[in-house]
């Protein structure tokens, strides 16, 4: 089981556990269902000119010669294949090059038929540079009543035909829209489901499989046009995942806890409650469309602002800047690859009042950012009762502390191609970790990384102090 939990879960390599020691390497190998994952693949340019490989990628061993592959399937044994068919983006730059990729891949797998006569799969992964992998008739001779798992990114309608003649019910499936109308009928139990590519036409379609989908917890949905009138509720679900969508709010989902939305070309804005959501992840630049959302539960915000300063501006005025009480307040807020001024993002912290964990990638920093955020001795003048007289006012200092909650700050600007003012940079943030220190809110982590050599750890080291 801990073999199990290591392979699997974790997605790390069986070879680690053969190293330990001779036990162990026999348990390993006298247990097939530790070796049921199969990645067949093809060398790139670099591990062809470094003669060097991987065993393992994400917990599936690596095959890219027939010889591999039949030591592989030997440790298998009779146990359902999990198969994933990866090529490389950096091999296919021309049509011949696709061809002779194309040759390998589907000689692997006539290799696994001849060696296991009748292939079981229990899951099939195809993720194909421009989803331009023929795989015709190769499937033909392979076993599918046992498959669960399926996520073809292109379309394969011959080996979805062969598929709905042998397969029950799956529990998760990521296909393009006119393959995916094939199976309808065997997603009754279905958990996870992924929609690519629908077309207008096929929106009707789409809804009659999801109102037959009653154990949807998972779906994603890339590439549709949805229509005003396209409306229901699933109570469900749990995670959403809209990219390339042009549409309204389409789905009722009170109980949904993780959201992504990678361009989302909204047409209409309207109230969306989602009481349960705890990560929300939003890639675009309407911030009239983002001020939308009330998340009151709301742990991760990971937000990506497309456009220029002057767009990110306003999205960021719109949601947290002109609302005295936003509705997405964060505890983690991550901005990613964002355009933003450093003085309008120390004004969205100032407003996010729950926030403890700041993470800022690829975008820049300068030092107008720690100085916004720098306490303040502010003086509070209180009277002891009620007279004319001055004497019985009393004045009292006290600490007046931006974004008081904020506890971690992590600054990764090495793949930003701005460039910084470490000087400026370095003084700003060790003023911030002293004086948070001194108006005891002292932030427990504080790192920035500049450049590809290395962290600075502000707290631990005290640079510039």
């Amino acid at each position: 089981m801990v073999f199990l939990i290591h392979t699997t879960e974790n997605r790390q390599s069986n070879w680690t556990l053969m190293h330990v020691c001779r036990a162990w390497r026999f348990a390993a190998l006298t247990t097939p269902a530790l070796w049921t994952r199969i990645q067949l693949t093809t060398l790139s340019r670099r591990e062809k000119k470094d003669k060097t490989r991987s065993r393992v990628s994400e917990g599936y061993e690596v095959c890219y010669r027939p010889n591999q592959l039949v030591r592989a399937l030997q440790r298998l044994g009779s146990v359902p294949l999990d198969l994933w068919i990866l090529t490389d983006l950096n091999d296919w730059t021309s049509l011949s090059d696709g061809e002779v990729l194309e040759g390998n891949l589907i000689g692997l797998l006539r290799v696994m038929q001849r060696k296991l006569l009748r292939p079981r799969l229990r899951s099939l992964c195809i993720e194909a540079c421009y989803g331009r992998l023929s795989v015709g008739n190769s499937f033909d001779e392979f076993d599918f009543r046992c498959l669960k798992v399926l996520d073809v990114a292109q379309s394969a309608p011959e080996l979805f035909r062969k598929i709905a003649r042998d397969v029950g019910d799956l529990l998760s499936l990521k296909a393009v829209g006119s393959d995916i109308c094939s199976l309808k009928d065997k997603l009754s139990h279905i958990e996870e489901l992924g929609l690519l590519r629908f077309h207008d036409t096929n929106v009707e379609s789409m809804h009659s499989i999801l109102q037959t989908s009653h154990s949807l917890t998972a779906l994603s949905i890339q590439g549709l046009t949805i229509g005003q009138h396209f409306k229901m509720t699933m109570t469900c679900l749990r995670r959403l995942d809209l990219c390339e969508v042009l549409a309204v709010w389409p789905i009722v989902c009170p109980n949904l806890t993780h959201l992504t939305i990678k361009p989302l070309v909204e047409s209409k804005y309207e109230d969306i409650c989602l009481s349960q959501l705890v990560y929300l992840s939003y890639s675009g630049s309407s911030g009239r469309f983002l001020r939308c959302f009330d998340v009151p539960a709301l742990r991760t915000l990971e937000l990506t602002a497309v456009g220029g300063k002057k767009d990110v501006k306003n999205s960021m005025q719109q949601v947290w800047m002109t609302n005295t009480d936003p509705k997405i307040n964060p505890i983690v807020f991550k901005l990613i690859d964002s355009n933003v001024n450093s003085k309008i993002l120390a004004k969205v912290l100032q407003a996010m009042t729950n926030c403890e964990e700041l993470y800022v990638r690829r975008t820049k920093i300068t030092s107008d950012l720690f100085s916004s955020l720098l306490p303040e001795k502010r003086v509070a003048t209180s009277k002891v009762k009620k007279s004319k007289n001055a004497k019985n006012a009393k004045s009292k200092e006290t600490w007046w502390i931006p974004a008081r909650k904020l506890r971690v700050f992590v600054g990764d600007m090495a793949e930003s191609r701005a460039k910084l003012d470490e000087k400026d940079l370095w003084t700003a943030a060790s003023n911030l970790v002293a004086l948070r220190e001194t108006a005891s809110a002292p932030l427990e982590a504080f790192f920035l990384r500049p450049k590809d050599d290395g962290w600075v750890d502000f707290v631990k080291d005290g640079v510039g102090i």
